[in-house]
């Protein structure tokens, strides 16, 4: 699958669990333990922002520890509007050839748009979790998630402060969902 399709498919799975967020969901806990629901949506529309405004050329800067509320009174419909706004940078002739200007350093857009649809893939997963509400990932999408950060994970990516816990151990024949969801540092 390419990497555009990927990430409509992230998004179509986030979107689908956030437009089920309600006012009393919001301040529920997540496996992000620094985020409550709230911002936790809340850092996936701001990726969502960064990403457009880098592929838009813009400089991105390092997002807040806490995320800036962007989602107002209807998380589900601002989440919409951010993500479609994202898939349409995406499918700019010449996005994935595009050189990003990120926090972390340049990226060639087709390192970015992977982050992205790791990001979205991943916090859907803590969403659904924080919910109580099933959730599946498309097998396929978690393969390659999951190829994709072996690859690119590094030591000083996991740890306090960081964005990834360390990893947790998980059977090699487990379900690439509990796979990948164990490699992120959270408990399947």
């Amino acid at each position: 699958m390419d990497s555009i399709t990927g990430l409509q498919r992230a998004v179509d799975g986030a979107n689908a669990v956030i437009r089920g967020v309600r006012e009393d969901d919001l301040t529920k806990p997540t496996p992000c333990t620094d985020w409550d629901v709230r911002a936790l949506v809340n850092h996936m529309a701001g990726v969502c922002i960064g990403f457009t405004a880098a592929l838009d050329g813009t400089k991105v800067e390092p997002p807040p520890r806490q995320p800036v509320d962007v989602l107002g009174s209807d998380p589900g419909g601002s989440y919409a509007s951010i993500s479609r706004r994202l898939l349409d940078a995406w499918q700019t002739p010449g996005a994935l050839e595009r050189t990003l200007a990120m926090p972390i350093g340049d990226l060639p857009g087709a390192v970015g748009i992977n982050i992205v649809l790791a990001d979205q893939l991943l916090h859907t997963w803590d969403l659904a979790k924080a919910l109580g509400r099933p959730y599946t990932m498309d097998a396929d999408l978690a393969e390659t998630t999951l190829q994709m950060m072996q690859q690119m994970m590094r030591p000083e990516f996991r740890g306090p402060g960081q964005g990834f816990a360390e990893a947790v151990p998980c059977a090699e024949d487990a379900p690439v969902q509990e796979r990948l969801v164990a490699f992120a540092g959270r408990k399947p």
